[in-house]
């Protein structure tokens, strides 16, 4: 919009819309805490570049109350054919608007009122002294186009937008704005069940308006148009006509949205806007924060423009002889890390000193025997495993670890950010100091933060798993980390090769397809070649042009063979440059691949790795598969693979107490061909393949928490199919049910739900008044103790084996943990003892009424492998 008239923006946005639109947009995403994320990273994302094109003086979004409006009242069929809200898509609402709490903008909503009359009254309060742009999916708003009130109307995907004024609705409809109330009077609208005059579509609506202007007028000429049906249309539709003008039609004369200042709105630059911060990282928008990357930091000792107190001194040595001479003294040792760097500090009390990773790791093994107390302390004890050869430390005391029991969803458990929590401290912005003074800082409150964690951890009834599990299971998993896994370059290099020749294969097949050769990485290019040259349907645009995502991909390669071939050869470049090459930059020295663990990551309790993450090697394609051909055990050795058998559906059945499923587990039933026999009602050998498909997806959707919406998302059926099966589901088996409706009652007494091990997850939620926050704090409640229960039984498992090797003195290792399965590196001549102990570890981990069972596999490397 011109801003000729030097008056100020006032951007108001279809915060209903724009939601709704970039959740059926986006695939369904989560952030580490399991919360539904699309919508919200789609939101955002809309806005910040609006916000950013843009720069309105003044912003207010506009959101549905409810369903429930004048206009149902008036007609109660209204919006009547659209579907429930998804699941995963209610509680992003109310992200959205934590969203904009963060950033500073109002937002609006109404009982009674669509966010549509909301948008119209500030419409027409504001344009008096602002120039009016709406942000909107929603072509209502066009009836709302005035001199000072312009549409931003988003089309099909979230990025590409376009500009609707009075001279573009001319242009394409030959219509003021007030002429498209009438336009949806006598056409009818079927998104929003208006239902017009019955037999009278667009083309004829518009020839009506051009020749008599108004509906009013229209139906005073109904006798004088021609054409008998038409005339017959017209007069038998005179009311229904009037009844659809009135709903079209948006209010604009709300009371109380007068005052245009509440909506001054003033950009604050992400670096400056904590709460912003906060909000992303919790989201796990990494995108969105990468504009602090190029913050400059301040010097030692320089107190920053943070809230943060008194900032220690400390003193930063090159080498780890000077730090060994230091601290080799001390009995104890206050320890934190930051980005590579390490802070000490005699526990009895002494000068802090920093250095170096790379330095540290030159002579590490002065550590070994003394105790420590730090913030998530596996890191040094790899160190001192790797570089130090010992894995003798003295006691260990882990406020992060044991912060993570009281907060799992937290972003990170830094001592700076958990002192802010626990012992009031103020804020500090890590990005406005030097790595060296964070770790310094940090560790200046791990004192007073073990006496008031452990303290919590105590009350809470965690010290026991803290003391006997996750405690630990560190130093396993350290020593898992400090040993790695053979990784034959040779066989990565082979691989790669061979996906390059695939890659290009795929690549040919395209370019014949196409008629030409191109860039197949441009999108640009791609879409040009697929949409324009070649005239596939373009199913969705983005501001760069067509977009080729690969749910577009998908759709399109169901019916042409070319956007198959280009997700192949998408498929064999991934496989070559992330795995064939990307695996060789992380081998080190010893020719082995040295995985980081994370043990604080998951809501659930779940071990993830990174650097590599080796939860991502491919497994679903043969191609994906090869990549184990590179991962090796010792000469002379084997690989001895351990996996549970359907453990969370296990679990299931044991906290639900079901008889049905537990006796299935007993027969040792395909408990898929099971469930398909109980939900379609067929002898189990009638159940077809495509029965036992579905029936699987229901079996894992209910210990996931899944919705019809999402069931029938992953099945390729309707809504309604999916509710049936979920119904179907249910009723047969009754413990099942039982469980679902208890553990949510229990949550809301109890204010957590745990685990079989007594792991919690908070969910205040549950006992909200906002319907999207109580039913996602609902499912949560539903799948957090089957899949934490999970956790902790191959955690136990991991301290059973490991404590059993140490105890017979045995050379085999566990190398690596990969969702249930454990990796083991066994020599040739401890394989039948270390079969018996590693299947004794597992299925005794956790006494339970369903048996555990472990499925054995042994072979020279983890691709080639024969069952035991």
């Amino acid at each position: 919009m011109s801003n000729a008239s030097n008056k100020a923006k006032f951007l108001i946005v279809d915060g209903s819309s724009l939601v709704h639109r970039a959740f059926f947009a986006l695939p369904i995403l989560t952030n580490p805490q399991g919360e539904y994320t699309n919508a919200v990273y789609g939101f955002a994302g809309m806005l910040s570049r609006i916000l950013e094109r843009e720069k309105p003086a003044r912003v207010a979004v506009c959101f549905d109350k409810s369903r429930h409006t004048f206009r149902t009242d008036m007609y109660a069929d209204y919006k009547g054919q659209r579907a429930e809200t998804p699941g995963e898509l209610s509680p992003q609402f109310e992200t959205c608007k934590r969203l904009l709490e963060a950033m500073g903008i109002v937002w609006e909503e109404v009982a009674g009122y669509e966010a549509d009359d909301i948008i119209g009254t500030l419409a027409r309060y504001g344009s008096a002294e602002n120039d009016i742009l709406i942000l909107t999916g929603d072509r209502d708003s066009y009836q709302l186009i005035d001199d000072n009130i312009s549409v931003i109307m988003t089309r099909k995907g979230i990025s590409v937008t376009e500009l609707w004024d009075k001279a573009a609705l001319r242009e394409h409809y030959n219509l003021e704005p007030v002429q498209m109330i009438d336009l949806k009077a006598l056409m009818g609208d079927s998104s929003d069940n208006i239902p017009g005059i019955p037999g009278i579509g667009e083309k004829t609506a518009l020839k009506l308006l051009w020749e008599y202007g108004d509906l009013d007028n229209v139906l005073a000429h109904a006798s004088d148009v021609s054409g008998k049906a038409l005339r017959a249309k017209l007069e038998g539709g005179r009311e229904i006509a009037l009844l659809s003008r009135r709903l079209a039609t948006i209010e604009c004369c709300m009371p109380g949205f007068q005052d245009m200042t509440r909506y001054d709105y003033t950009a604050r630059p992400l670096a400056e806007n904590p709460e912003l911060i906060a909000f992303y990282q919790r989201m796990g928008f990494t995108s969105f924060l990468k504009a602090l990357e190029g913050q400059t930091t301040v010097g030692p000792g320089e107190v920053a423009a943070d809230s943060a107190g008194e900032l220690p001194e400390y003193s930063a040595v090159m080498t780890a002889a000077e730090l060994m001479q230091r601290m080799t003294a001390a009995g104890g040792l206050l320890v934190n890390h930051y980005k590579g760097w390490w802070a000490f500090a005699d526990a009895a009390g002494g000068d802090i000193t920093v250095i170096g990773q790379q330095a540290l790791e030159a002579d590490i093994g002065w550590l070994a025997g003394k105790d420590l107390l730090g913030s998530e302390l596996k890191p040094l004890l790899t160190l001192l495993r790797r570089f130090g050869g010992t894995d003798n430390h003295g006691a260990l005391c882990d406020v992060g670890l044991a912060a993570y029991l009281l907060d799992p969803t937290a972003s990170d458990y830094q001592p700076h950010r958990l002192a802010t929590q626990y012992l009031g401290a103020p804020a500090f912005i890590e990005k406005n100091h030097e790595p060296a003074m964070v770790a310094a800082y940090g560790l200046t409150f791990l004192p007073g933060l073990k006496e008031a964690i452990f303290a919590r951890l105590a009350g809470e009834g965690l010290d026991e798993l803290y003391r006997d599990i996750e405690l630990p299971l560190t130093d396993v998993l350290a020593g898992m980390e400090a040993c790695g896994i053979i990784v034959d370059r040779d066989t990565l290099s082979q691989l790669n090769t061979e996906f390059a020749r695939r890659e290009m294969t795929h690549a040919n097949r395209v370019y014949e397809l196409a008629g030409r050769s191109f860039n197949i990485n441009s999108p640009k290019q791609l879409g040009e070649v697929l949409f324009e040259d070649m005239g596939l349907p373009p199913l969705k645009k983005t501001k760069r042009g067509f977009s080729t995502d690969v749910e577009v991909l998908e759709q399109l390669a169901e019916r042409y063979e070319i956007a198959s071939e280009v997700l192949e050869y998408r498929s064999s470049a991934k496989l070559r440059s992330t795995y064939a090459e990307g695996l060789q930059n992380l081998i080190a020295g010893d020719g082995r691949l040295h995985t980081s663990f994370n043990q604080t990551v998951t809501a659930t309790g779940r071990l993830s790795s990174a650097e590599p993450n080796l939860q991502n090697i491919p497994v679903r394609s043969e191609m994906g598969r090869k990549l184990r051909k590179a991962f090796w055990a010792s000469p002379g050795n084997m690989l001895l693979a351990a996996d549970y058998s359907q453990i969370e559906l296990r679990v299931l059945a044991e906290i639900a107490n079901d008889a049905v499923l537990q006796q299935s587990f007993r027969d040792r039933e395909d408990i898929h061909a099971r469930t398909a026999a109980e939900v379609f009602g067929l002898p189990i050998e009638q159940v077809s393949a495509e029965q036992r498909r579905r029936a699987k997806a229901v079996n894992f959707g209910i210990v996931y928490g899944i919705s019809d919406y999402g069931l029938s998302r992953d099945l390729g059926i309707s809504r309604a199919e999916a509710k049936s099966y979920i119904d179907a589901y249910l009723e047969r088996y009754e413990g099942v049910r039982r469980y679902m409706q208890e553990i949510v009652q229990s949550g809301r007494e109890l204010g957590f739900v745990c685990t079989l091990c007594g792991r919690k997850r908070w969910l205040p939620d549950l006992v909200s008044k906002n319907f999207n926050l109580r039913s996602f704090a609902e499912r949560t409640a539903l799948n957090t103790p089957i899949q934490g229960t999970a956790a902790d039984i191959i955690k136990l498992a991991m301290l059973r084996a490991d404590a059993a090797i140490r105890a017979e003195g045995l050379a085999s290792r566990m190398l690596l943990q990969v969702h249930d399965e454990l990796i083991f590196d066994v020599p040739q001549n401890e394989i039948e003892r270390m079969s018996a102990l590693v299947r004794e570890a597992m299925e005794g981990a956790l006494p339970m009424q369903v048996e555990l069972t472990v499925d054995m596999k042994i072979g020279p490397n983890w691709y080639e492998m024969q069952k035991l």
